[in-house]
């Protein structure tokens, strides 16, 4: 038995280009390799979470939510019920 693979016609403009074969050009410059110190990242690092943590505090009480003040009232009238409630039973 023998297996035949047929070109796929239909996709020719997604086939890859033939590879190009030469020379690869050397660039003009290289950039010179820079040298980072510890310290100064550390210094660097330790500043950036100072400020995140600065500014996280004072975004705190603007985060907070305030009650409702329909809630307020709620409260307020179920305390003055029972309030109403335990001095009718008291004056019994």
């Amino acid at each position: 038995m023998e297996v035949v693979v047929k070109e796929n016609n239909l996709n020719k403009p997604m086939h890859n280009p033939p590879f190009v074969l030469g020379v690869i050009s050397v660039p003009d410059k290289h950039p010179a390799p820079e040298l980072y110190s510890h310290i100064k990242a550390t210094r660097d690092f330790n500043k950036i979470c100072e400020d995140i943590y600065v500014k996280k505090q004072k975004e705190k009480p603007a985060d907070r939510k305030k009650t409702p003040i329909g809630v307020w009232c709620t409260f307020g009238t179920a305390a003055l019920f029972g309030l109403y409630k335990i001095i009718k039973h008291i004056k019994r």
